[in-house]
C-alpha cells in the first residue's frame, strides 16, 4: 500500500486555505505478515532483540516474530516520514496537528485485546508546531482515544453541543498543549 502516495493525491485535491483531516491507518503491523521478513527483508537478526518480555518464551520463533512486527512498523514509519516531508514541502507542517498512535497494541499474547500493561500503554506522539506551547515534553497523564474527538472539536472552534453528538466521553487535551510542564 502506498499510503504516502495516497496522501500526496489527497493534498493535491484539497482546495487552498481549506481545513482538512486525513487519517492514515496502516494494515501492515496487523497479522498476517510474512514469517521471517524481519530477518530476510529487514536485515535484522534475532540476536538484535535485547530482551523478550518474560511472559513469552525466549526462542527463535518469538524473536523472529518480534523482528517481523518491527519490520512492519518500520514500513509504517517510512510512510509517515514521507507524509511529514510532503507537508513541509507545501509549507503546511507547522500548522498541521499530527497525531500518531498505535491502535490497540502488538498482535501478541497478553497485549492486543487483553487487559495487561502492554495493551493499555500504547505509543502516542502529537506534533503541532504552531499549537503546542512547549514541544519535546514527555507527558505521563493518562489519556485515551476518547480524548481525541473533544480535542479536535475544541481546536476547530466548536462547542461540543454544536456537533449534534452524544456528550463526549473524553476530555480535550488542549490544556496539555498549552502547558509548559512535563510529567
Amino acid at each position: 500500500n502506498d499510503y504516502a502516495g495516497n496522501f500526496a493525491d489527497f493534498l493535491a485535491a484539497v482546495p487552498t486555505d481549506t481545513p482538512w483531516c486525513f487519517w492514515y491507518g496502516s494494515l501492515e503491523p496487523h497479522r498476517a505478515y510474512q514469517y521471517g521478513a524481519g530477518a530476510a527483508l529487514g536485515h535484522k537478526s534475532p540476536s538484535d532483540i535485547d530482551q523478550v518480555p518474560a511472559c513469552w518464551p525466549d526462542n527463535e520463533v518469538v524473536r523472529n516474530d518480534l523482528l517481523d512486527y518491527a519490520f512492519e512498523l518500520e514500513y509504517f514509519d517510512q510512510h509517515l516520514t514521507r507524509m511529514l516531508q510532503l507537508l513541509e514541502e507545501r509549507g503546511q507542517l507547522d500548522n498541521t496537528l499530527v497525531v500518531v498512535t498505535a491502535d490497540n497494541g502488538m498482535p501478541f499474547p497478553r497485549v492486543k485485546g487483553q487487559v495487561y500493561e502492554r495493551s493499555n500503554h500504547l505509543p502516542l506522539a502529537i506534533m503541532w508546531k504552531k499549537g503546542i506551547a512547549s514541544p519535546g515534553r514527555t507527558i505521563d497523564d493518562y489519556v485515551s482515544f476518547v480524548d481525541l474527538a473533544p480535542t479536535f472539536v475544541e481546536l476547530a472552534g466548536l462547542d461540543w453541543n454544536q456537533t449534534g453528538l452524544a456528550p463526549a466521553a473524553g476530555k480535550s487535551l488542549t490544556d496539555i498543549f498549552r502547558s509548559d510542564r512535563s510529567g
